[in-house]
């Protein structure tokens, strides 16, 4: 038993590494209308819409004039990698995957971008990603690569190769090598300044693996800091060093601890605090801040922000609130520091919200029902004096509205499928588009007063600018120069506009004054003030401190003393550190101007990809895996995946070939899966020998699937159909009794499920609101082998416990069966706490559960042991079952109580859920005790 539980303990590990970064990703698929076409460049491939040759161009020129760029710091070259692009998604992301190894981004750039445009951040980013693991692609990494395929260079990364660097290694090479980059983003670095002056530095794997209770930076904050302040410090040695003892010397159980040491004389640990008090000292600790009217909250429960303020009146605001322990709100924050609800809204896109007389509006994400990668905005507008809520649906992607003086219009940014960019005006339903200069990206649009002007930010290859747009004359204007300085969010006064900008180093509220053409610094925040907004002569913007953003209120009467001039890289001397390592001469990123020839993507010719197998059988969707071997393929569109393999079962002491295929292209989903091999069982004869039998087994199943998602708003929902057919034939051999079963078996199966969920918090356990129901049926129409049928209705409604973050949910199920020569399995769950339940022909199932969190301790015991939280489950289960013979029948009770921890291992990122279940069982009136063990294969 201990060696099982040895083994599955090592085996869901490396599993779970393996997933964290990305093997066998799917992102989902384009609509199968799509005709693809493709760019071969000498190191990449280029996969893309037959409408988007512009984008797919430029991008080809950009990953091809950077490659050398962007691998010189780890020395080491990929091989070619394709590059899959998405233009339909309102999401700005992209993914380097390694298995199968390829790079696809969401094309739509995001409005807070850098100032450099999205693809020419892409590029330095997401290709530093595969640099990173094609360094481990040496040694004896390379070696297990010929044995597992290209999921062994992402192993070996999930095993030895902390999360942060992943990331912070890639931000760093975004900021060295690009003009812009997020380590010259005051909001980057503006959470863990506060921090670090604040509050206690935290423990090591706090830093690395997040908390329940506290705020922590994420890993590319994190990484950054501690790459950027480490190659400072000792150079690029350090890293390249660590990654080469990853893939060289595996054995030595820390390898990247042993990389580190050798070029700096320091582990892990020892780097991130050595980086901390040196950015501690860089920084100069706590900041003395201007006068301002600040709103403190009455109560606080966890680290709270506060999204676009807006004053309403003299004494009252409205705002987005996000917290850990809550779901993003719409409040109204009065200056005393009460709060008021006045709304629960969906997924807003940059947390941003627009005001104006009476009426506010959002942007807020509307996936496509079925293909994952399309996806639009929805416009919602919120009259917050009566509550009336409206939604439009452009099926546009829409982000930034800002509404007009007199509620009347609204202005967004605007990008199509094509990669255009526009100012677009809606009023009403009537839509007025005005397309931008060319290669330029507007981002936050502003009303003036008058409502005959408005001002965005514009970024292009030679910065940020702060434009002028003329509707009436459909002209553009540039009010600030180009500069790769940070400047976002205008906002108009009457003769002036508000913005944001990076002011040595520091966000702060400045003014561009519209008569004589100067801009001027207004604030003088100590991390940071941001969210510029304007209302009874008085200025609304937010602040950064430890505990999260503040609304600040102040007059501006007073005139400004300090000009504003956008920052140079001496504000930002770990920046102007890595970008003098990487010799970067100072020329702007351009775009490179190179044509290529294209050629059409053939789906048909491009259906197999075999990417990595192994000597064990891989079960991806049983996360599990066995003695035996596989190969895995999956195609660069996902649209078809193809798992084949030897199942060796040590328990029978048998196996099976397996293979399967998903075949998601098309509307619905088609999946076949198929095993032939021996089977093994015992029996017990009349002379009380247990004598062991095999026999043959062929399974073939053939399934029709589809899941829809209809989320809307806060409310996460969708729907799920499959319609399965099930063919199994067993053959007896020579050993096999004559009662044993044989013949075909020939059944069907039918599922529905759907589910409506509220969306949850950080700290939530379950929905505060939600239910699913899942019906099933399941009969044997032919064949010979008589299963009969069965049917099973379920649902389970969860409700909101009595504090924040617990939550209640009662489940109840009905089955009926009609058993024939043999019975199905039943298709609802039971009470737990049995080690049997007798078959009945009917169940009813009822079951009550109360979670909640007990402790968020974040205790750590070194590198083996880092616990986030512990956490409670009471529950009741009742089973009341019918059965033809008597003595089956009757009620199985059972109650019992989960205490379960969730916690790191061996400084893994991935997250393991391990607890102890005490189980009480009415019938049979005896106490059970059992462990619990889990891996979070989906939490990154």
């Amino acid at each position: 038993m201990k060696k099982r539980l040895s083994a599955f303990l090592l085996t869901a590990l490396i599993l779970a590494s393996t997933a964290l970064h990305a093997q066998y990703y799917d992102i989902g698929q384009a609509p199968a209308r799509t005709r693809w076409m493709k760019i071969d460049t000498g190191n990449f491939s280029i996969i893309y819409p037959d409408y988007f040759y512009e984008k797919a161009r430029q991008t080809a020129a950009l990953f091809s004039s950077q490659t050398e760029a962007v691998a010189s710091g780890l020395h080491t070259f990929p091989r070619k990698t394709p590059i899959i692009l998405h233009p339909g998604s309102a999401i700005s992301n992209a993914f380097a995957i390694w298995a199968p190894r390829r790079i696809e981004i969401y094309t739509t750039p995001p409005q807070d971008t850098y100032a450099q445009p999205w693809l020419h951040q892409l590029t330095l980013h997401e290709y530093r990603h595969i640099v990173q693991l094609s360094k481990l692609d040496q040694g004896i990494t390379r070696f297990f690569g010929y044995l597992f395929g290209q999921q062994a260079a992402a192993i070996s990364t999930g095993l030895f190769v902390p999360s942060w660097f992943i990331e912070g290694d890639a931000v760093a090479t975004e900021t060295g090598l690009g003009k812009s980059g997020r380590g010259r983003m005051p909001s980057f670095n503006a959470p863990l300044r506060a921090l670090l002056a604040e509050k206690e530095r935290y423990s090591y794997p706090k830093a690395s693996f997040g908390s329940y209770r506290d705020f922590v930076p994420d890993i590319y904050t994190t990484g950054y800091h501690i790459v950027a302040a480490s190659r400072t410090l000792y150079g690029q040695t350090s890293w390249n060093e660590a990654m080469n003892s990853v893939a060289r010397k595996p054995w030595l159980i820390t390898p990247f601890n042993h990389g580190l040491k050798s070029a700096s004389g320091l582990n892990k640990k020892g780097l991130y605090l050595q980086s901390m008090a040196y950015l501690d000292s860089l920084w100069q600790g706590r900041q003395l801040t201007d006068e301002a009217i600040r709103i403190i909250p009455e109560k606080t429960r966890s680290h709270t922000n506060y999204h676009s303020p807006h004053q309403m009146n003299d004494s009252t605001f409205i705002s987005l609130k996000t917290t850990l322990h809550d779901i993003p709100r719409i409040v109204k924050t009065y200056s005393s520091g009460r709060e008021e609800i006045i709304h629960t809204p969906g997924f807003i896109f940059d947390n941003r919200i627009s005001y104006s007389n009476g009426t506010l509006v959002w942007s807020e994400y509307r996936p496509h029902v079925r293909w994952s990668t399309v996806s639009y905005t929805d416009l919602v507008y919120l009259n917050t004096q009566t509550g009336e809520l409206k939604r439009k649906s452009f099926r546009k992607r829409f982000f930034a509205p800002a509404i007009s003086p007199d509620g009347k219009k609204t202005a967004v940014s605007e990008t199509d499928g094509t990669g255009k960019h526009y100012i677009t005006i809606i009023q009403s339903d009537t839509i007025n588009r005005y397309i931008v200069p060319e290669g330029v990206f507007p981002s936050f649009p502003s009303w003036s007063g008058d409502m005959k002007k408005i001002a965005f930010i514009g970024t292009s290859e030679s910065g940020k600018a702060l434009y002028m747009l003329d509707p009436d004359e459909k002209t553009f204007s540039v009010l600030l120069p180009y500069a790769f300085s940070e400047i976002s969010e205008p906002y108009f006064l009457d003769k002036g506009i508000l913005f944001s900008a990076s002011v040595n180093a520091k966000s702060q509220i400045c003014l561009l004054d519209l008569t004589s053409g100067e801009a001027s610094v207004l604030t003088s925040s100590a991390y940071g003030g941001f969210a510029p907004s304007f209302s009874d002569n008085r200025l609304t913007y937010l602040e950064y401190s430890a505990d999260g953003t503040r609304i600040a209120n102040r007059s501006i009467n007073k005139p400004a003393s300090q000009p504003y001039t956008p920052d140079t890289d001496q504000s930002w001397p770990l920046a102007a550190a890595l970008a003098g390592q990487e010799n970067s001469d100072g020329v702007t990123f351009a775009m490179p101007d190179t044509d290529y020839p294209q050629k059409r993507y053939k789906k048909a010719a491009h259906l197999f990809g075999v990417h990595s197998w192994a000597p064990l059988y891989i079960d991806i969707g049983g996360e599990t895996a066995r003695p035996g071997f596989s190969v895995m393929s999956q195609n660069l569109l996902s649209t078809m995946f193809i798992t084949a393999g030897y199942d060796y079962n040590p328990s029978e002491e048998t196996g099976m070939f397996r293979a399967s295929l998903a075949w998601k292209a098309w509307f619905p989903e088609f999946r076949v899966t198929t095993s032939h091999g021996l089977r093994a069982s015992s029996f017990t004869g009349d002379d009380n020998m247990t004598r062991r039998f095999t026999w043959n087994e062929t399974n073939l199943d053939l399934s029709i699937s589809q899941a829809l998602n209809l989320s809307r708003g806060n409310v996460n929902s969708g729907i799920y159909g499959e319609i399965t057919h099930n063919f199994s034939q067993v053959r007896h051999l020579s050993g096999t009794p004559e009662r044993f079963m044989k013949g075909i078996f020939s059944g069907m199966s039918y599922r529905v499920f759907g589910y409506s969920y509220q969306r949850q918090a950080y700290r939530d356990l379950a929905p505060d609101f939600g239910i699913n129901m899942d019906v099933s049926f399941r009969h044997t129409p032919a064949g010979e082998i008589n299963a009969g049928s069965v049917f099973g209705i379920q649902s389970q409604l969860f409700l909101p416990g009595i504090a924040a973050n617990h939550s209640l949910s009662v489940y109840g199920a009905y089955q009926q069966t009609d058993p024939g020569d043999y019975r199905y399995a039943n298709l609802i769950s039971i009470s737990r706490g049995y080690t049997t339940i007798p078959f009945g022909e009917e169940l009813i199932s009822w079951k009550a559960a109360y979670r909640l969190p007990l402790f968020y301790p974040d205790f750590h015991l070194g590198g083996l042991l880092y616990i986030k939280r512990l956490r409670a489950n009471a529950f009741y289960d009742f089973t009341d079952v019918k059965a033809r013979e008597t003595q089956n029948s009757g009620y199985f009770n059972s109650a019992g109580l989960d205490l379960i921890s969730d916690v790191h291992l061996f400084g893994l990122s991935t997250p393991v859920s391990a607890g102890i279940r005490g189980v009480y069982t009415f019938r049979d009136g005896t106490p059970a005790f059992g462990f619990l063990f889990s891996v979070n294969f989906y939490e990154y």
